[in-house]
């Protein structure tokens, strides 16, 4: 718990872009179904849109990708089956073409996957900002994807450029040790540590493009705050992302199995690609309600706690300050009379002096001095 307490003190808070709502709200998978149901038309026609900027990927690596390596063969003429008749072993042009072939997908996956990417989130940055208006329960209307692409294009052409580049590295790493693997029989060490690297980058950039694409769309802060509050929001749930990632990746990986590839394809075409980012978003929705928004409410209530103690406190100081200014303002007590000073009983000494006469106390009694007159 401690842990989570530090992590989350390092957050840079802020309200998310949505309607007032309830941020313990459940059912999130419940939310996702009802949220495609409820919005059919709408979700068909994001991912035909969003398929239109997948068409480069789509058509590069599964359609144009095998036909050069058709074509490359057979203007190559290999001869597969060697001088024994029936195809066993390698020959020498089995080699040759399993290295044409491997050398064909590295080039490219060097050359097209990162652009291809990059044209993709175009699509993508206007259907993430759609799908989440949804996921609020806010009206969509077609200049919606227009405004989400405007919104988010460089932040999630940044993030596909990454991927595509990250992806290039594992893939092509990844057939590398195919291609020693299939004709040497052995790889050495470089090629294991740099393909195991070059995987493992791949599954941290899939764990955090899966939830800094939620909240840069949810979240109005800095380029560097999203990022940051992307990993710490990571690292808070744990375990809970590492498994919707791979829930998500499953897809990918079936689709390399005969017949249920096209399956995959199909519901890929049509409602695939939507379901894929109301899952996504519906997953960072639910980190950014439990950290970020949560937090922020907190630090409003105790906002106007201080704001409330604050005025408590000046409003007893203007109290205090009047009570002052009116004991200032009040009329001073009149003093009594001095009372007149009689000498009985005076002494000879007094030249005959009425003794019932008061005693000037200016000249202490003293003998005035005679007054000269001019001669």
């Amino acid at each position: 718990m401690s842990r989570i307490v530090a992590l989350a003190e390092r957050l840079t808070v802020a309200k998310d872009l949505g309607p007032e709502r309830d941020y313990t709200e459940k059912g999130r998978i419940r939310k996702v179904f009802s949220t495609m149901s409820e919005h059919k038309l709408g979700m068909l026609a994001v991912n035909l849109v969003t398929a239109l900027f997948a068409a480069p990927l789509i058509v590069m690596f599964f359609v144009l990708m095998t036909m050069y390596e058709d074509l490359s063969i057979a203007e190559a003429g290999f001869n597969f089956s060697g001088f024994i008749g029936i195809g066993y072993g390698l020959t020498d042009d089995t080699v040759a073409g399993i290295n044409m072939i491997y050398g064909i997908r590295q080039d490219f996956f060097l050359y097209f996957f990162t652009p291809s990417m990059m044209i993709l989130s175009i699509g993508v940055a206007g259907a993430y900002h759609c799908i989440r208006n949804w996921l609020w329960g806010v009206e969509v209307k077609p200049k919606h994807w227009f405004r989400g692409v405007k919104l988010h294009w460089w932040k999630f052409l940044s993030a596909f450029t990454f991927m595509g580049l990250v992806g290039t590295n594992a893939a092509y790493s990844t057939i590398e040790l195919m291609r020693l693997m299939s004709t040497v029989g052995s790889a050495h060490a470089g090629i294991w540590i740099w393909c195991i690297t070059a995987l493992l980058l791949a599954v941290l950039t899939i764990l955090f493009v899966s939830m800094w694409l939620p909240l840069s769309v949810m979240f109005k802060v800095g380029y560097g705050d999203s990022i940051k509050n992307a990993v710490l929001c990571i690292l808070i749930t744990g375990i809970v992302n590492v498994v919707v990632a791979v829930v998500l990746i499953a897809p990918l990986f079936l689709s390399m199995v005969n017949i249920i590839n096209y399956i995959i394809y199909v519901a890929m075409l049509f409602y695939g690609g939507s379901f894929y980012i109301t899952c996504n978003l519906s997953f960072g929705m639910f980190a950014g309600d439990m950290t970020l928004n949560t937090l922020y409410e907190y630090e409003q209530k105790q906002s106007m706690q201080q704001k409330k103690s604050g005025k408590d406190k000046r409003r007893a100081k203007t109290d205090k300050n009047k009570d002052r200014v009116a004991a200032d303002a009040a009329p001073a007590p009149t003093a009594a009379p001095e009372a007149e000073i009689s000498v009985p009983n005076a002494p000879a000494e007094d030249n005959g002096r009425d003794r019932n006469k008061p005693v000037n106390r200016q000249n202490n009694g003293a003998k005035r001095k005679p007054k000269y007159r001019r001669k």
